[in-house]
């Protein structure tokens, strides 16, 4: 069985379309993160005014404005449920709803991670014969310059 062997430009290709493949799993994967913080932090003020205590916090008015306010027993909670749908739910039922999404989260988190570590161990496979192709490319250009110096003082 003959093993096809790529052209030097087919290796490049190739290389570049794993960088952009690193490039755009990383982005994801911080986005991931992100919505994990966020769902996190949300869980803990849950936790926080779902104890019957008051709360002091800042009401967003909009406009960058705030209003101090104080919240008394919050026995329910308007929770997004995607496509610009919110529905109410009770503070036990949002915080299982949220540790619920931070679960799947964490899942495609994993995926990422993991799907991340391929691409970058195939760039780093690849690493060498990269710069051995692109060393190679400096050294045409610069015999050419040579060769047309040479010639240009002849």
């Amino acid at each position: 069985m003959s093993e096809k062997r790529l052209t030097p430009e087919q290796v490049l290709a190739q290389y570049q379309v794993l960088r952009t493949q690193a490039e755009a799993l990383q982005q994801n994967l911080e986005l991931v993160v992100s919505h994990i913080a966020e769902f996190r932090q949300t869980l803990e003020c849950l936790e926080v005014i779902g104890n019957g205590s008051e709360v002091r916090a800042l009401v967003p008015l909009g406009s960058g404005a705030f209003v101090d306010a104080e919240l008394g027993e919050v026995k329910s909670v308007v929770v997004s449920v995607g496509a610009d749908v919110a529905v109410r739910k009770s503070v036990q039922d949002a915080k299982e709803d949220l540790k619920a999404r931070i679960e799947e989260l964490e899942k495609v988190r994993e995926e990422h991670t993991s799907k991340l570590n391929e691409v970058m161990k195939g760039l780093e496979a690849m690493a060498p014969v990269v710069e051995q192709i692109l060393a190679a490319a400096q050294r045409a250009r610069q015999e050419m310059r040579d060769v047309q110096g040479a010639k240009g003082q002849g």
